[in-house]
């Protein structure tokens, strides 16, 4: 077919390819000054009348069809013996030339196969088939846009004698087994297209279409009788979870493949995006472990467990990062040689845990409360310092408050948590180790994973420090909770004041409050009684802890005296005996750390816990 240079109004520019219908050129329509994409039929196919009277039919049902990745027509036309679709002119290129440099990345082929889909499925909704989704009638431009192109002619020519003349309909290497048999087509339907796209998606991620073959017959033999090859031999790097969602699309029978194009398509991204997921979950831990190994070196143990909390969150199988743990938590539980101000003293007496407030003018305090349930009004023992709120477990993620506060076990895992973790096994050993942290989106509180297990609560009264309502002591075993890593902020309660479910705090008996101060946004919040402590775990969606819970958050199962371990308290593990004089930030004493990484569960302020102030007793 020689080049024309005009076809009416159309002046031919330049050929940009050939099929098997038409030859198609870069015209410019000179009514409009436009350039357009022109596909002219061949001129023996034109002596068929009833293959023109359909290719009319099939152009104007495609010229009404109107869709993002669908090509645009504009005219469907004819200038003597020249029929021709005027169509827009599309940048880029054909995505069958992009393939022949090789397979395309992951997130590429798969963006490409849902705008492909997409357009499918708005020409089946039509009833209309397409018949011929290849590579060559996809558009791919500089950004990714996919454009569907060639929709019509190859439908225009069945049932003509061109189904004769021609042989097949379509291309060979992705035609559905159907349209390979040459079934009437009536025989034909929108499943032929879901084929031909899982062929396409196929050559994208594997480099070439399932079947190749000498001849065309040889190629439509093998898309009747023989299995495609698995993807993932031709293309090891394949993410194997794609194989079954491609075989799928390719299935021989109509009723086993994907029934829309859209659905293969939102099976393909649902795969791709959890392998995009599992990579960046493996760059993260390379990362982490590369930290975690240099905080070994440095013996930067307070980092081992914060780090060893954040890769048990990401891994299931965290055994040795647990161990390393542990042995962190040792070290850190070692006594530490320094001077001990004079005057120290201890400031848990037989294990009962002290919260000093201190800058107030009192060096050393000791409170201990009974694990009971809180009497009906408000307590009138409580000490009258700071409260320390706990998060319980509502609508399955934890929530909750707290100056080293506690939580029970939440009943569903929180989006960090490893989610392979069965939810009625996370308030048991060994599903999450001491130290795994959480973050409350109430209030950007960090809290930390507590286990269940057994302690010694209370004192033993051979121990001449201790005091009577300390005895008698006795064993406790309480399940897994969640912790508050430190007391709660100004900056935090004040989210619960702006929300309207707490009091600003004002003066009181025990001081002066810095609510207001920003310099101060980080220090523990003053002067909330009970129920201001109370309201603000209601608020964030927790409780008060217990004593029981409190204390074995600070002591843990092997009954410390002290958070620390058995070490006499000094300046560098809490803030105590004026040695401050007034508060300090939360957190700032890491080599002060308790068993399961809480900070703050000595010194700086007095806190609330739930139960009644009384003394011990053996039904504690």
């Amino acid at each position: 077919m020689k080049e024309p240079k005009r076809i009416g109004k159309y002046e031919i520019l330049k050929e940009i390819g050939r099929g098997g219908f038409a030859a198609v050129y870069r015209a410019r329509d000179t009514e409009l000054d436009r350039v357009v994409a022109l596909k002219v039929l061949y001129p023996q196919l034109t002596p068929d009348p009833k293959f023109i009277q359909r290719f009319h039919q099939e152009a104007r049902v495609a010229a009404g069809l109107n869709h993002p990745h669908i090509v645009t027509i504009h005219e469907v036309g004819e200038e003597g013996e020249q029929y021709y679709l005027a169509m827009t002119f599309l940048p880029g290129r054909t995505l069958d030339k992009r393939l022949a440099e090789g397979p395309l990345p992951l997130e590429e082929a798969v963006s490409i196969v849902e705008q492909v889909a997409g357009a499918l499925d708005a020409i089946h909704g039509q009833g209309l088939v397409h018949r011929d989704v290849k590579p060559g009638n996809i558009m791919v431009d500089d950004v990714g846009q996919a454009t569907l192109l060639d929709f019509g002619i190859v439908r225009a020519a069945e049932g003509t004698r061109l189904t004769t003349t021609m042989v097949v309909l379509g291309t060979p290497e992705y035609m559905a087994p159907e349209q390979a048999e040459l079934e009437e087509a009536a025989g034909i339907d929108w499943r032929a297209d879901v084929y031909a796209l899982g062929v396409v998606a196929y050559e994208m991620l594997v480099g070439r279409p399932p079947f190749a073959g000498r001849s065309p017959t040889a190629v439509l033999y093998k898309h009747i009788h023989e299995p495609p090859p698995a993807p993932t031999v031709l293309n090891a790097d394949l993410p194997a979870g794609l194989e079954p969602i491609l075989l799928q699309a390719l299935a021989k029978e109509r009723g086993a493949r994907f029934q829309q194009a859209g659905a293969f398509a939102a099976e393909l991204r649902r795969t791709a995006l959890a392998e995009r997921r599992a990579r960046e979950r493996e760059v993260e831990l390379a990362q982490l472990y590369e930290r975690l190994q240099a905080a070994v070196t440095e013996e930067d143990w307070a980092g081992v467990l914060a780090l060893g909390g954040q890769i048990c969150t990401l891994v299931p199988d965290y055994r040795d990062v647990a161990q390393l743990m542990a042995q962190a938590r040792e070290q850190l539980r070692r006594p530490k040689r320094r001077p001990v101000p004079a005057g120290a003293r201890r400031a848990v007496v037989g294990g009962a845990i002290l919260v000093l407030l201190l800058g107030l003018g009192i060096p050393l305090a000791l409170g201990v409360f009974r694990a009971r349930p809180l009497p009906t009004g408000a307590p009138t023992q409580q000490p009258t310092e700071v409260p320390a709120a706990v998060s319980g477990a509502p609508a399955g993620q934890p929530t909750a408050v707290s100056a080293a506060a506690l939580a029970t076990a939440p009943t569903e895992p929180p989006a960090e948590m490893p989610t392979q973790a069965p939810t009625e096994e996370l308030s048991k050993e060994p599903t999450l180790p001491p130290g795994v942290t959480w973050t409350r989106p109430a209030d950007g509180m960090v809290m930390v994973h507590v286990p269940a297990g057994t302690f010694q609560m209370g004192s033993s009264e051979s121990d001449p420090n201790a005091e009577g309502d300390e005895f008698p002591q006795h064993s406790v075993t309480l399940d897994a909770l969640w912790i508050d890593r430190t007391e709660v902020t100004n900056a935090q309660y004040r989210r619960c004041v702006e929300a309207g479910a707490c009091q600003a705090p004002t003066k009181c008996d025990w001081g002066s409050p810095n609510y207001g101060e920003d310099k101060k946004a980080n220090h523990p919040v003053l002067c909330v009684d009970w129920h201001g402590a109370a309201a603000y775990c209601e608020w964030a969606g927790g409780r008060l802890p217990t004593e029981a819970e409190w204390e074995y958050a600070a002591r843990g199962p092997d009954s410390f005296i002290y958070p620390w371990g058995n070490d006499l308290p000094d300046a560098t593990l809490l803030n105590y005996a004026e040695n401050v004089g007034d508060t300090s930030q939360v957190g700032s004493y890491s080599d002060g750390a308790s068993w399961c990484g809480a900070l703050d569960m000595a010194g700086n302020l007095w806190e609330w816990v739930a139960d009644w102030y009384d003394i011990y007793s053996s039904a504690a």
